[in-house]
């Protein structure tokens, strides 16, 4: 997965992009369009308010006549409708103060006055939606009760015309004139809350902007370290494989010269144990660096005393001690220093730290042990030459291969067992060698 940071950024960059498009829907589409709605329906509501006091005030006149007869079911069915829709009162809605009547009636018979163009009610607006609106019903043909809507400079305007009812006595019905009837323009101005939801787009871009900086400098961070880590893994496979072979050719050398008879059978097959026991050792962190990452790995705790634990890893490296010419110096305590632990995992976890010293002491590796009242500190110090300063920030980083170091097991392993045991490790130089310094929690 080469070039895999450049890829997350196209991915994070390409949702960010598809995010903000969306949002800008929202406020620059939707939104409004819920707002129209909404408003629509405050009129829609008004008006049938209107009709409900209407008829309620016709009730209580006399309208026994003839003349009203020929529309009283269709009247009375309407009636029972609204009385059932206003029957607990009139419900207000979120735009029910932002509604405002204009009086048309003159510029709807083709007026050129502009008497009686005035806003009616007792909340004030604007002289320019009154104007604006009114101009638009002099152009238009408009129908009764029919919702509009008008966008200009000024205003958002959601509007209908409302004739007022009349009430007309029989006996005067001929000398009326149905025009006589005011007739407003009922309206209500979303603009300013279009606005506000528009103007938001200068928060949502930089929102989004400061997202995609954000997430871009994480991104290419978790890209980068994806590509280390692939890096070291390849690089582990190599040495894993160079470590495995090497023992491999060992074994299958001594092999055939003894199938040959060109060397001593005796001498030939302690040289196999050993390379045999060098790389199952090498399969057996990998396996147990492979149980660790599964969850699989289960510690069997006991209160141990950790000085015997080391004292079973000295025996058991007195080999490769006397091969390497190398003493261990032991500095401990008479008492007894008691830890709970799992005895196998944690000799392993000991012996790599002493193995890894063993290749860099020149004359001896001694190893020191402290307590206080919760810790015991173990220190494992060799009189090499120190470790390189470009290793030591990494030289507990799996499948890391210093400058002149191994596979880039071992010591990962020890740092991995040593936590789960709620202990650290820690490596720093000290005068002429390398300290490797155990913190492991101590029992009663």
């Amino acid at each position: 997965m080469k070039h895999i940071k450049f890829r997350i950024l196209i991915i994070v960059w390409s949702s960010m992009i598809l995010l903000f498009f969306a949002f800008a829907e929202i406020l620059n589409i939707v939104l409004p369009s819920h707002f129209v709605s909404e408003a629509e329906d405050a009129l829609e509501y008004e008006i049938d308010y209107q009709h409900y006091i209407s008829n309620s005030n016709d009730e209580s006149e006399d309208d026994s006549s003839d003349y009203y007869e020929e529309d009283s079911n269709e009247e009375s069915t309407e009636e029972s409708t609204l009385q059932k829709k206003f029957e607990s009162g009139y419900q207000d809605s979120y735009f029910t103060s932002d509604i405002y009547y204009i009086d048309v009636t003159d510029a709807l018979n083709d007026k050129n006055t502009s008497e009686g163009n005035s806003l009616v009610g007792s909340n004030s607006t604007s002289l320019k939606s009154t104007y604006e609106l009114t101009e638009w019903v002099k152009n238009h043909n408009i129908s009764e009760e029919q919702i509009y809507t008008l966008q200009t400079d000024n205003g958002y305007y959601v509007f209908t015309v409302y004739e007022e009812p009349q009430n007309y006595d029989y006996w005067d019905d001929a000398e009326s004139d149905e025009n006589d009837s005011p007739v407003y323009l009922m309206y209500i101005n979303i603009d300013h809350i279009v606005k506000y939801t528009r103007s938001l787009n200068w928060l949502i871009s930089a929102i989004f902007l400061c997202a995609i900086v954000v997430m871009s400098i994480i991104g290419y961070r978790l890209g980068v370290k994806i590509e280390e880590s692939q890096k070291t893994q390849r690089r582990f496979f190599q040495n894993s494989s160079h470590e495995l072979k090497t023992p491999l050719m060992a074994i299958q050398g001594y092999a055939e010269g003894i199938e040959m008879d060109v060397v001593d059978p005796q001498n030939a097959a302690g040289i196999i144990m050993q390379e045999t026991e060098r790389m199952t050792g090498l399969v057996e962190e990998i396996l147990s660096i492979s149980k660790i990452d599964s969850r699989h790995f289960k510690l069997d705790l006991v209160k141990l005393d950790i000085k015997e634990v080391l004292y079973d890893c000295f025996r058991s490296l007195d080999a490769v001690q006397q091969m390497n010419g190398i003493s261990i110096v032991l500095e401990f305590p008479d008492e007894e220093i008691y830890v709970k632990c799992d005895e196998d995992q944690m000799a392993r976890a000991f012996r790599n730290i002493i193995i890894n010293g063993l290749k860099y002491s020149k004359k001896k590796i001694t190893v020191a042990c402290e307590t206080n009242q919760k810790y015991v500190y173990i220190r494992f110090k060799d009189d090499g030459n120190g470790i390189n300063r470009d290793d030591i920030e990494h030289i507990f980083d799996r499948f890391y291969k210093g400058s002149d170091g191994g596979t880039g097991i071992g010591l990962s392993l020890a740092n991995e067992i040593i936590h789960l045991h709620k202990g650290s490790v820690t490596a720093y130089n000290y005068l002429d060698g390398a300290v490797f310094e155990v913190k492991l929690p101590i029992v009663d």
